[in-house]
């Protein structure tokens, strides 16, 4: 490089460079926002494809549709109308100018507090009920997305079904209904067609049915109930649930305060304010207890199968029960429904009626009537006297003690099944003690603090006896009990711990269910033994139809197999005989029938479960609550055939006689002995052989064993000893039956108490009134009379002779004859009774007091009769020894 040149700059290349990467990004970013814009544009037309696809069958916006909802309707089994779930009577209409503002401010506080500024939809509120799901946190009432215009508008024109389709059909009509009608309007329909409980639709029959006077007289407080019940009606009506409906009360209370609506000194005042609520009023549909349990629980639990109400929350189903248009086909018998009622209402057939103001009459009392093969209810009265004090459905929702009613169920039946037993199986009705690791141990007794002794299975259900029971159930198992309680249909069952089994859980063959019992699930599990072995589910909605007559629900009936014929008529065969022999005499129907009673501890619940062939029925009656060991005097065989006699024999008008059909498996009669269930041996008394049925391959061979025949001294009644004399000694038959316990102090009752057959048990000890012989006879000499008689004298015996017998045995006798019929006194005896000359020989014994014989004194002698005439004197020949 020559000395003069400079170097090269390169800042224009530079400059290009840079000019260059700036029209680079510019295109870039020009790029990305056509890029974006069309994305855009895309989305937007697939949302207004999606929308319009979703709005091309919106409902059209009728405004006749915002009147009233259709009218539910339920029918009996004969498809006769038995009432209208909503009627007039429970909407009254009130203008938009006479609701009070108290009202308007509660409701727009918990349902839509920014309904007088959006247009129908609340964008805020669905981005903040959005959040509140992601988040799971709670929402209350207008925290949640819906506004008021889009409930009436789901109300008046949708489904209640929760898809994204019916959620855009529902913004747009709310936004087209808040172009035609002012927000007045539209709070104006709303508010006459909200759902509330006990048949009121709207706030102005809301008002009357909960306090008593029109909506224009109510007070902060009860407009904030009045807002509160609409969102879930059975949870926070004031009659169902008072300390709820407070709760909802106090939270509109603070959301009105929270948005200025109110005063502090308003919100003290309203939350301070007694709740006073109106007797309620006589229903608008009869037979309250079955139409209850058909609205809050059989038709929830339908429409929940249902598809398009699946998801739908509680208010949602019950908005469908009542304005939905349904027609409810049921298993409703009016008849009988009215004679059930009619007679649990008869105060002449309850021992004592207690009453205490705003309270339920007590005792009370229920009662399930069903069909065991279809499962049909009948007939179902939940309580004495339905009244806003007494709407408890205690067939359905009660839960007491059932006493002995659950033996057929959890043991007998069950060991029948299981081939553990048959009705002819000996069971022993004994003293018996459980002990239990970690526990107290048991000591049960029968109800009437005696012991039977051996017993067969029949006999010892159809009286009830407490001990074989349980007995039984610990040889079957008390788990696989309890699971045959589950396949009958208890719902209570409740499974000891692992290790616990024998724990005193055995008490409940006693009827001692931790939760109790309900009268329904009692009903399910005898409707099993009714329906041979065979469990169909009991219902009370067959059918169900939509507004437009589409039939959205049949019933099919499901069945289950829980226990086979053979076990299902053994079980019933035995109860047939608690009518005939047992604890239920007093049920008297007129046709076979086979029925079990229960009485709980302290006589406190009484049962009883009865059925036959077409019918099952099972009664309770007590009283809602006691005091602790109070006694409720109520006895189950007493007490409960006065209520179940007209109920069965009205279930069963008009139906012809059967009896239960024993199946072919099921052997004749077959004779065996009581007490061990064996075929009877030579030695079985009468009185101990009985007819039995038995499964043809389980029929007894074996002969009885355990009577037996044993000598006995028929002075002493022990076993006869060496001095016991031959005509006190006597064979009897005993019954050699196994050892036993003595009750003790550990046992509630008398002390020393041994099952009665103990007494027929063979003795074991030795005659200890025979217990010492005197010493024979010396001395014995014969001498023949003049006077034709032979004179046998010998000397007294000693001190512990009380008497003398004297023996013969003549040419043509085998043995020797007693000569006198009673004991002599003196030494000597006549003897003029001869025959025929030849050889003779006496004996005579000294004998006790107590009959107890010595050793005899013998003499044999020959008497020459027939030829020369016997000289007088001693008789020769004569050898005594």
């Amino acid at each position: 490089m020559a000395s003069g040149n400079r170097p090269v700059r390169r800042t224009n290349n530079k400059n290009a460079a840079l000019k260059k990467r700036k029209i680079r990004l510019k295109r870039f970013i020009v790029v990305l926002l056509v890029f974006f814009s069309l994305v855009f544009l895309a989305g937007a037309f697939t949302t207004y494809k999606v929308v319009s696809a979703y709005l091309a069958d919106v409902p059209e916006f009728d405004p006749a549709v915002l009147v009233p909802a259709e009218t539910s309707y339920v029918y009996d089994r004969n498809g006769e109308e038995v009432t209208a779930l909503l009627g007039e009577i429970n909407r009254i209409t009130v203008k938009y100018e006479d609701i009070p503002e108290i009202i308007i401010n509660a409701f727009i506080a918990i349902e839509d507090d920014r309904f007088f500024e959006h247009s129908g939809f609340d964008l805020r509120g669905i981005a903040r009920a959005a959040y509140r799901q992601v988040t799971r946190q709670k929402t209350f009432g207008s925290e949640g997305g819906s506004t008021i215009t889009q409930q009436l508008v789901k109300l008046a024109f949708l489904t209640p079904e929760k898809t994204i389709k019916r959620k855009v059909q529902e913004l747009y009509l709310a936004w087209k209904m808040e172009r035609i009608y002012t927000k007045e309007e539209i709070l104006e329909f709303y508010l006459n067609r909200v759902p509330y409980d006990y048949n009121a639709s709207g706030i102005e029959a809301a008002a009357q049915t909960f306090f008593g006077k029109s909506v224009s007289e109510v007070t902060l407080g009860e407009a904030a109930i009045l807002a509160g019940v609409p969102n879930l009606p059975a949870r926070y009506s004031p009659f169902r649930n008072r300390e709820e409906s407070v709760k909802r009360r106090n939270i509109i209370l603070n959301r009105m305060f929270e948005l200025g609506m109110i005063s502090a000194g308003e919100l003290e005042e309203a939350k301070n304010e007694e709740l006073v609520l109106a007797s309620l009023p006589v229903r608008a549909y009869p037979y309250p207890h079955f139409i209850d349990h058909i609205i809050h629980d059989e038709l929830h639990r339908i429409l929940r199968t249902i598809p398009q109400y699946r998801e739908l929350s509680s208010k949602d189903i019950y908005d469908v029960i009542y304005n939905g248009g349904l027609k409810i086909y049921t298993t409703l018998d009016r008849r009988l429904q009215q004679v059930a009622e009619d007679t649990i209402n008869n105060d002449k057939l309850y021992p004592k009626t207690i009453t205490e103001e705003g309270k339920p009459l007590q005792p009370q009392a229920a009662v399930l009537v069903a069909e065991p093969k279809t499962g049909y209810i009948r007939a179902m009265v939940g309580g004495r006297r339905y009244n806003s004090d007494n709407v408890l459905n205690r067939a359905t929702k009660g839960k007491t003690q059932a006493g002995s009613v659950l033996k057929p169920l959890v043991a007998y039946g069950p060991a029948f099944n299981e081939g553990i037993a048959v009705p002819g199986t000996v069971l022993d009705d004994s003293p018996t003690v459980w002990h239990f690791k970690g526990s107290p141990s048991w000591y049960p007794n029968n109800y009437d603090r005696t012991f039977t002794g051996l017993v067969t299975a029949r006999v010892a259900l159809a009286r009830s006896l407490n001990i074989p029971a349980a007995r039984l159930l610990d040889q079957l198992g008390l788990n696989k009990g309890l699971e045959y309680l589950e396949k009958m249909g208890i719902t209570t069952v409740i499974y000891p711990a692992p290790g616990r089994e024998k724990h005193d859980s055995l008490s409940i063959v006693l009827g001692g269910l931790t939760d109790g019992l309900k009268v329904f699930d009692a009903a399910q599990a005898y409707a099993v033994l009714a329906n041979q072995g065979v469990r169909t589910d009991l219902v009370t909605v067959v059918k169900v139809e939509d507004r437009n007559g589409r039939v959205i629900f049949e019933h099919r009936p499901r069945s289950t197999v829980v226990l086979s014929k053979e076990a299902a008529w053994m079980t019933t065969s035995v109860l047939q005989d608690a009518v005939r022999i047992g604890t239920v005499r007093g049920l008297q129907i007129g046709r076979p029938v086979a029925a079990k009673t229960g009485t709980s501890d302290h006589n406190q619940n009484a049962w009883l479960a009865a059925y036959t062939p077409d019918v099952v029925g099972v009664f309770w009656i007590g009283r809602d609550s006691y005091k602790k060991d109070e006694d409720g005097g109520l006895r189950a065989w007493i007490v409960t055939p006065g209520f179940m006699n007209p109920i069965m024999k009205a279930a069963h008008e008009g139906l012809p006689v059967r009896d239960f059909a024993r199946p072919d498996t099921i052997s004749p009669p077959v004779a065996i002995c009581n007490k061990s269930g064996k075929r009877p041996g030579p030695h079985c008394p009468p009185e101990h052989i009985v007819n039995e049925f038995f499964p043809r391959d389980q029929v007894p061979l074996d002969m009885c064993d355990i009577h037996v025949e044993i000598a006995v001294c028929t002075v002493s009644g022990k076993l006869p000893t060496e001095y016991c004399p031959p005509g006190s000694i006597q064979n009897k038959v005993f019954l050699n039956r196994p050892p036993y316990l003595t009750t003790d102090e550990n046992w509630v009752g008398e002390i020393g108490r041994v099952p009665a057959d103990a007494k027929l048990m063979p003795p074991t000890e030795y005659c200890d009134v025979h217990s010492a012989q005197p010493s024979p006879p010396t001395g014995l000499t014969a001498e023949y009379r003049a006077e034709g008689y032979l004179l046998l004298r010998w000397h007294p015996g000693d001190e512990l002779t009380a008497g003398y017998l004297v023996y013969r045995k003549a040419p043509d006798d085998d043995s020797y004859r007693l000569l006198t019929e009673e004991t002599l006194s003196v030494p000597s005896y006549r003897d003029s009774d001869f025959g025929s000359g030849g050889t003779y020989s006496y004996r005579v014994y000294n004998v006790t007091a107590g009959g107890v014989r010595s050793a005899p004194a013998t003499l044999t002698l020959e008497l020459n009769f027939g030829l020369p005439e016997q000289p007088p004197g001693p008789v020769s020949g004569g050898r005594g020894r």
